[in-house]
């Protein structure tokens, strides 16, 4: 031991007499350090996020689906939903057996599937308050009337100008022109006169020619999650509405992620606007400086029509002297003073955006769906027809610290009724109702054979003959349709019993586990009691249930690896170069020490010594310095860089914090490194002969 504190001393005295070299190769170790420790935190903290936002939202902890599917579960994935995961035929046996399993605290039911959703255009708002009127008033002249009829013929106006741009690229040349004539002839005099003398048909004769022109870019692809709302509200923490309610219990319906539903469903004009603001605020950008901002501001104020036709006539006329007041104009034309207020630029901006939400969006439809609406969800089932089903939309809802992340809003909830109808697979009491329903209407099975005599009636022999009656063929002939509305409302008024919402076919269930629960443990139990109870289910983590997202943690690992590895490669080779000058600068001080009784093994560990001792204070340096700036860093927060990092960090910061584990890692890597390129220079010290050491030509 003595020996030992000498050569300690001695040590010490050497990394104190060698400054230079002392100190290249010490900020290498403490810059090694601190990035070691810093990378190991960030990567631990981004993972705690990760799983925090995960679990927390949709996944639970683990997520269950069939043990013979022919693909793998991935939430967030590339599949778009298209991926084979099987079915869970019976979740109640299911779950019984899992809440056996002591990890487990709760399982949640799901299943997903893809919809479309059309929202009302300009056009079909323009037209529900033209008819509004009609029943209204009847045949009596109105001024409102004549305002809606304008905007009617405004909005055709620019149909026609689509029409004609895409004349000559559509195939069907006929019925191009047969739309271009459809869209003069409601310009037109005789039109006018027309819809005066007969509104019902002119609205009716509008609904089926022009109204089907405007629909283009108003379908929504909707990502449906089905699940127990109940359940799901319970277990998951991050789940909280923000507009509505929460779908009522034992009730069918649908929530809208808020970030989808400002994004895709808000008005053209309102989102522009909500995004030039952002931009300005979060950014920093600015009109005068920022191109694409400014050419942005130009698109939005050549999109005055979208505000302009969805005035009623008598918001309209309440608008116009705000307007001018506003802008302190006395222009009569409501669409030019609504285009020069959406002229913003750096000195307007801001009082506008205010304006816009007091006085303009309080008499628009700011949503082409509105909360409470009824709406018709429309899916292909995994047979390949289209399924159609009304269903109301409730709210819209958001996880807590991840509003604005877009992945966060990939998914919209929907109760598993509505899911099963949508997926094309109902249980036992949902086909006897819709048998009441067909029943009701008179719908008749038709097979194969008879489906011609069904068509035409009698044999397949019967004579066709052409009719001579100019009666219009009606589809409903025959019908009682008010037996059938009664039928489907009863439906969508029905209060479903807990057993029917999980009595059904389910895709997979989130399985969220108990505090402290092993996650290896949890999945291997949880295979074995579902094999045990006869619904075997394959069970995956939550980051690899989250598919393409979970992997990025993998990525962002592997490049902290490499990052690592670099730079000890590099202290490798520096302190091993600064070493071997060092051992030659020595030759003598070392053949000094050998003349005088120092063994072979006391010269490998006195230089062994010396650069541990330098790792030590270096190391020690680095993580103090790393620990300071995580902790600062833990307490301001490092802002997520864009929407999709919001996800990855848990929400708008990530706020990363440190463990013991992360300092003993960094300080003993940078020392185990720093060894080992410290001991084939002082093997060679060791070897050096007295005589040849003391010899100063040698």
């Amino acid at each position: 031991m003595t020996r030992l504190a000498v050569l300690a001393a001695i040590a010490w005295r050497n990394v104190l007499a060698h400054r230079l070299k002392s100190s290249i190769v010490g900020a290498l170790l403490a810059a090694g350090t601190f990035i070691v420790i810093m990378g190991t935190s960030l990567v631990s903290s981004i993972e705690g996020a990760m799983a925090r936002s995960i679990t927390g939202s949709l996944a639970g902890d683990i997520q269950v689906y069939d043990k013979t599917a022919k693909d793998q579960l991935a939430l967030f994935g590339f599949g778009g939903g298209g991926e084979d995961i099987g079915e869970i035929p019976d979740f109640p046996k299911l779950r019984d057996a899992l809440v056996t399993v002591p990890e487990v605290r709760a399982v949640v039911p799901m299943g997903s599937v893809n919809t479309m959703l059309y929202g009302a255009t300009e056009l079909d708002q323009t037209l529900d308050k033209l008819r509004d009127n009609v029943r209204a008033n009847g045949l009596a002249a109105d001024p409102d009337r004549e305002q809606l009829l304008g905007q009617v013929n405004a909005i055709t106006h620019q149909l026609q100008d689509d029409q004609k741009a895409a004349f000559e690229i559509v195939s069907d040349k006929v019925k191009a022109q047969n739309d271009l004539d459809a869209l003069t002839r409601v310009q037109t005099p005789e039109f006018a006169a027309e819809f005066a003398a007969d509104p019902t048909a002119s609205l009716d004769w509008l609904d089926k020619n022009i109204a089907p022109l405007a629909s283009d870019g108003k379908m929504m692809y909707l990502r449906l999650l089905g699940t127990d709302m109940m359940s799901f509200t319970r277990e998951f923490s991050r789940f909280r509405i923000v507009d509505g309610q929460n779908i009522p219990e034992g009730k069918r319906g649908f929530l809208i992620a808020k970030y989808g539903y400002e994004k895709f469903v808000k008005n053209k004009v309102a989102r522009e606007l909500d995004d030039m603001r952002n931009k300005r605020n979060d950014d920093g950008l600015r009109f005068a400086t920022d191109k694409a901002l400014s050419d942005q501001a130009g698109r939005c104020s050549r999109q005055y029509a979208r505000i302009l036709f969805m005035l009623s006539p008598h918001d309209g006329a309440e608008l116009r002297p705000i307007l001018q007041k506003e802008l302190g104009s006395q222009e009569p034309d409501l669409g030019k003073l609504i285009q020069t207020f959406l002229t913003v630029d750096d000195t307007n901006f801001d009082a506008r955006y205010d304006f816009f939400y007091k006085e303009i969006a309080t008499r628009i439809r700011l949503y082409d769906v509105g909360i409470g609406d009824t709406m018709t969800l429309r899916a292909y089932t995994r047979s390949g027809y289209m399924r159609s089903v009304n269903v109301k939309l409730w709210g819209t809802f958001e996880f807590t610290g991840l509003e604005s992340s877009q992945l966060a809003g990939v998914y919209n909830l929907a109760d598993l009724v509505t899911f099963r109808q949508l997926y094309g697979k109902m249980s036992d009491s949902q086909v006897a109702e819709l048998d009441t329903v067909r029943k009701a209407v008179a719908v008749k099975d038709v097979t194969r054979e008879n489906a011609e005599d069904a068509l035409f009636g009698g044999g397949s022999d019967a004579l066709v003959t052409e009719s001579t009656t100019t009666q219009a063929f009606d589809e409903f002939a025959g019908m009682d349709m008010t037996a059938a509305t009664r039928a489907a409302a009863a439906l969508d008024e029905k209060v479903y019993t807990q057993a029917d919402m999980e009595n059904g076919v389910v895709l997979n269930a989130a399985v969220l586990l108990k505090e402290g629960a092993s996650l290896k443990d949890a999945m291997k139990h949880i295979e074995d009691a579902s094999a045990a109870a006869g619904e075997p289910v394959k069970a995956l983590d939550w980051q690899t249930a989250s598919g393409i997202v979970g992997q990025l943690l993998l990525v962002i690992k592997g490049v902290l690896v490499i990052a690592i590895l670099v730079i000890f490669l590099v202290a490798l080779f520096i302190i091993n170069n600064s070493m071997m000058m060092a051992t030659l600068e020595r030759t003598a001080e070392i053949g000094t020490m050998r003349a005088i009784g120092a063994q072979r093994g006391q010269v490998l560990l006195l230089f062994l010594l010396e650069t541990l001792a330098l790792a030590a204070v270096a190391s020690s340096l680095g993580a103090v310095t790393s620990v300071g700036m995580i902790t600062w860093l833990g307490t301001v927060g490092i802002k997520a860089p864009s929407a999709q990092a919001m996800f990855i960090f848990g929400g708008p910061k990530l706020y990363p914090t440190w463990s013991w584990l992360n300092v003993v890692l960094g300080m003993g890597s940078v020392s185990v490194i720093s060894l080992v390129s410290t001991f084939y220079p002082a093997l060679m010290a060791a070897r050096v002969q007295p005589v040849v050491a003391m010899n100063p030509k040698e």
